[in-house]
């Protein structure tokens, strides 16, 4: 009997040890998926035909940054997300011309390099929540309608390295890219080439607009 109940605390503390590493596991996937950043299709944001509607700023000149052991360059744009650029309105009001007239704006950033480990830091968002993961990511080109917007030009997103996390505060996000940053073919002139990153705010009011500060590290 002595041996029988040896044998079975053993037989309960393995089963203990067992459960109590199945539970790791369960909470450990999670956390780790929940790192991985949005990817997000330019088709979601309008058509060529509408682009009237919701491309506030059209692709900027490509500027360079570079730190003492990284360099990258960064081309910007200004998306009106709810595709109502003041200006295209049938009754627009004057005072807020050049504005997205509900405030809710999608900053896109276009990034080329060739460093390792390269931070994206992009601060001063004003009416950022960061807590929302549908606010930031990466912006792919995944529609025929939509060729003049910048984006990735990896139509399926097949390419986008799952590896990318983002840190965010109440208006700032950090994109980490560990490893050699990615490169893609080039798509249309208006779509350009890079690895295009897109944050989204919501203002309380459309103007003065919050321009974000970018930078690398």
């Amino acid at each position: 009997m002595a041996a029988d109940a040896q044998v079975n605390e053993s037989g309960d503390k393995n089963m203990r040890i067992k459960f109590l590493a199945t539970i790791l596991i369960v909470i450990a996937v999670p956390c780790g998926l929940s790192a991985t950043v949005t990817v997000r299709g330019s088709s979601g944001n309008g058509v060529n035909s509408g682009a009237p509607t919701w491309l506030l700023t059209g692709r900027s000149q490509s500027l360079s940054f570079t730190t003492s052991t990284k360099q990258a360059t960064i081309r910007r744009e200004i998306i009106c997300i709810d595709q109502d650029v003041e200006d295209s309105l049938p009754s627009p009001t004057l005072n807020l011309s050049g504005s997205c007239d509900s405030g809710a704006y999608m900053y896109l950033f276009q990034v080329k390099s060739t460093s390792k480990n390269l931070n994206l830091v992009i601060t001063n968002l004003g009416g950022f929540d960061g807590s929302n993961v549908e606010n930031y990511g990466v912006m792919i080109c995944d529609s025929p309608e939509n060729t003049i917007e910048l984006c990735t030009n990896d139509p399926t997103g097949t390419h986008i390295p799952s590896t990318i996390t983002a840190t965010t505060t109440t208006n700032s996000v950090t994109f980490a890219v560990p490893g050699t940053f990615p490169s893609y073919p080039a798509g249309t002139t208006q779509q350009a080439q890079g690895l295009t990153f897109f944050v989204i705010t919501q203002q309380k009011t459309a103007l003065p607009i919050n321009l974000p500060n970018v930078g690398i590290k």
